[in-house]
């Protein structure tokens, strides 16, 4: 499903009081997790839906969970998730989510302490939202860019959702003209959707750091910017890789749109030395512009992912 926008968000979230000195970051457009502070350190935490996909769900809502604690400076350490399913539905599937869910935990080092599962009616698929939360002694907001610093991509664009698109439609786009070589290798992704160790190695000179789902790169560079309040500046060509350019244009989609889970975005002050990925564009004073190869961008408000699996 598409977001909320921006102004909606404003007024049902952005502009409530929040009344606990311990909450360094509570609802915010762009940032990508809470902040509480605690003695020391700071508890990072976010909840987050699995609902463009229909396989792989257990193993995509502990990735993508991890990913938004890591991004914001911290190490992801325990999920909660909450599995509702339909009524009828497949045992064996049931546990294959589940046993998922263990699986990418234990890649990452995460412990699941909690959470809830339940039949609903009038559902037609599984449904998961994972709670993760982590710990830092230094949080990276998305807001936390200045001006001077350098835009760099980690990854390319769009993995996750070309991954998305291969497992589910896998059939379809064989008939529209991708060969099985393509859909192989693609199908081998699941363990480049993760974000986590590149966040990590580079949490400690990162200005700011941001995880581009919903709405792909241009959509993230676009939040960056807005919850900054500095204008971004992306002079050079977004990464992508060729298999995700053949989905892309077979589907007639616009893969900067697309969902991109395992591409990290960062800046990083003008002077410090870029150890991970490559400079994409700078950072200037402004308003909360976002401007690529020279076109200004506008807010995405609907991923091509969700607009092409109501079509397909």
């Amino acid at each position: 499903m598409p977001k909320l926008d921006q102004s909606m968000m404003s007024n049902l979230f952005f502009d409530k009081e929040i009344k606990d000195d311990r909450v360094v970051v509570g609802p915010s457009y762009g940032e990508d997790a809470a902040v509480l502070e605690f003695k020391d350190e700071y508890l990072v935490a976010h909840p987050d839906p699995i609902s463009g996909a229909v396989k792989n769900i257990g193993w995509l809502s502990i990735n993508i969970s991890a990913n938004d604690i890591a991004v914001t400076g911290a190490e992801p350490r325990w999920a909660m998730p909450s599995l509702q399913i339909p009524e009828k539905f497949d045992q064996n599937k049931v546990e294959r989510i589940i046993e998922d869910m263990y699986n990418a935990a234990g890649e990452l080092g995460v412990n699941l302490i909690g959470g809830h599962t339940e039949t609903v009616k009038g559902i037609q698929r599984p449904l998961v939202t994972t709670a993760m939360m982590g710990v830092t002694e230094r949080p990276v907001l998305t807001r936390g860019s200045e001006p001077g610093d350098k835009i760099v991509q980690v990854n390319d664009a769009a993995i996750e959702g070309t991954w998305i698109l291969v497992s589910d439609f896998e059939d379809e786009l064989l008939k529209k003209g991708l060969n099985r070589e393509a859909v192989e290798e693609v199908k081998g992704w699941s363990r480049d959707i993760s974000v986590v160790k590149n966040a990590l190695k580079i949490n400690k000179t990162a200005t700011s750091m941001h995880d581009p789902t919903e709405g792909g790169i241009l959509q993230g560079i676009y939040e960056m910017a807005k919850c900054s309040k500095n204008d971004f500046v992306v002079d050079e060509e977004i990464s992508f890789r060729p298999e995700t350019l053949k989905v892309c244009d077979i589907l007639d989609i616009d893969p900067k749109k697309l969902i991109s889970s395992g591409c990290l975005l960062a800046t990083i002050p003008e002077e410090r030395e870029v150890i991970e990925g490559d400079v994409i564009g700078h950072v200037e004073s402004g308003s909360g512009n976002t401007v690529y190869m020279g076109e200004e961008v506008e807010e995405v408000t609907e991923d091509e992912l969700f607009r092409i699996t109501s079509e397909i």
